[in-house]
């Protein structure tokens, strides 16, 4: 599997909640569980990177690509995605703002997995956030319906972790309804952001544990197996 983790970094998430997010993340990879799952799969690795985005004008702060096949290489990429973007006081990086442009960090999600060099039996686009798509992102970048259907034509899976919150507490129906898109996609819900790690551990399990890719094209989409 090829997976981009596409994780919110705009002007609503806070350091403290993108930490929740990051550190989550790693502390998953770290599991006995996903660690067994990557290398018990079809080829015993997968290749993994990480990518932030925010506004639609704002830059996307993207990784290399990780490949992953044995206990050292997932803890070095664990370490890694523990501090991305972050610096030895526990401060962001990058700067962050602007909107929620969804479509524009699916789009370059798209474009980091057309240019990697690599080859999986499944593409899948990961996106976490805590809000729907904002009006003023659509001015630069594509929306969100459009970018699925440059996911679908690229036979790219997109999956959703959505954030709940007060401004958004049905935000899981949203991601279902607007985001996922492709054979076997999913949506898992974190109820909030101490919830994300419990959440992201569920949701790289059932990922990297699929056999979609063995599975026929959808009746609604063409999508060509990968096997």
């Amino acid at each position: 599997m090829e997976l981009v983790l596409a994780m919110d970094a705009s002007g609503s998430i806070s350091e403290q909640e993108y930490l929740l997010q990051i550190r989550g993340t790693a502390a998953a990879f770290r599991t006995p569980e996903i660690m067994q799952a990557i290398q018990s799969g079809p080829t015993g690795k997968i290749a993994v990177a990480v990518m932030l985005w925010s506004d639609a004008s704002n830059p996307k702060e993207k990784s290399n690509w990780f490949v992953l096949d044995d206990e050292a290489s997932i803890r070095r990429f664990a370490n890694f995605i523990e501090t991305f973007q972050v610096s030895e006081d526990d401060t962001l990086v990058m700067g962050g703002g602007g909107g929620t442009g969804i479509g524009s960090g699916v789009e370059e999600a798209i474009r980091m997995i057309a240019i990697n060099g690599l080859e999986g039996l499944r593409k899948v686009i990961d996106v976490s956030g805590d809000g729907i798509e904002t009006e003023f992102s659509f001015s630069k970048g594509v929306m969100i319906r459009d970018a699925k259907l440059i996911a679908v034509t690229n036979n790219i899976t997109i999956n959703g972790l959505p954030i709940l919150g007060e401004d958004y507490p049905y935000l899981d129906q949203y991601y279902r309804e607007e985001v996922i898109i492709g054979p076997g996609s999913f949506v898992v819900t974190a109820k909030d952001f101490d919830d994300f790690g419990r959440a992201i551990q569920e949701k790289l399990l059932r990922e990297i544990r699929s056999n979609v890719a063995s599975l026929p094209a959808s009746n609604e989409i063409s999508i060509a197996s990968r096997e």
